[in-house]
């Protein structure tokens, strides 16, 4: 069996189990990156009533939710944290027309152990890396934190004093509970996850990197797929995440606009 026709029958026993509870009602599968699980999840209930219809969320690293969509996946809409992956699926011709909105924007932390002090310039930064014997990041094939990071790394010129010893996560809340339960002292993160941290937590950020170490801005795109059979309801759950409730939750977790 091919690797196509695996995931296809993987997504096929993943929806059956989570929409086993609404087979009388029409949902809405929302593929969305990790970053976003907690403050999507709080806003579903007012969402469904928004678009009518009950929402699934699959949440991963953009990279994998892509290839998921690529491969056939019945996916209605597509949230992801990097244009990147966004632009792959409009180059195929995946995307529904004129649905896809550039909606959310944030920032690339690196977080440690509570007791490490800030660093408050690259050159202080330095000594921090050297003496790591391991450093977390999303795989960059499938994260877009960790192709951030990378990004940031190799242009700050920090990039070789990880390189060989990097622990890549599935997806950057994988790489941010490396940290938290000490696998991995430091890990890069997406500023929002690193926030989501209740208090009391031993994990802080002891260094953001500027938008200029970066490629391009850290964007969230969302579109409708073009393959949607509820393409309505997903384009209205898209004009409910640009209202102000949706737009106010947003901001409280941390994320700010394009």
């Amino acid at each position: 069996m091919g690797k196509k026709c695996l995931a296809l029958l993987l997504w096929a026993t993943i929806l059956s189990a989570a929409l086993g509870a609404q087979a009388s009602k029409p949902s809405l599968v929302v593929s969305a990156a990790s970053s976003l699980t907690d403050i999507l999840s709080g806003l579903k209930a007012e969402a469904e009533k928004a678009t009518g219809l009950g929402i699934q969320f699959n949440f991963g690293g953009s990279g994998s939710l892509r290839k998921q969509i690529e491969e056939g996946a019945p996916v209605d809409l597509f949230f992801s944290a990097a244009a990147e992956d966004m632009d792959r699926l409009d180059k195929a011709g995946l995307l529904a027309p004129r649905t896809r909105l550039d909606l959310l924007a944030n920032s690339v932390v690196l977080v440690a152990d509570a007791g490490q002090q800030p660093a408050a310039s690259v050159e202080a930064l330095k000594p921090i890396l050297q003496g790591a014997k391991v450093f977390a990041i999303g795989n960059p094939d499938s994260v877009p934190a960790g192709r951030y990071g990378v990004q940031a790394l190799k242009s700050l010129g920090l990039y070789p004093l990880v390189e060989g010893r990097l622990v890549l996560g599935n997806n950057v809340r994988e790489v941010l509970q490396y940290v938290q339960t000490g696998s991995a002292p430091y890990g890069i993160v997406f500023l929002t996850d690193a926030l989501s941290v209740k208090s009391g937590s031993p994990i802080k950020v002891v260094y953001r990197f500027p938008a200029s170490s970066l490629a391009s801005p850290v964007v969230y795109p969302i579109a409708v797929i073009g393959a949607s059979r509820s393409q309505a309801a997903a384009a209205r759950l898209i004009a409910f995440l640009q209202g102000k409730l949706a737009q106010d939750a947003f901001a409280a977790a941390g994320f700010t606009k394009p």
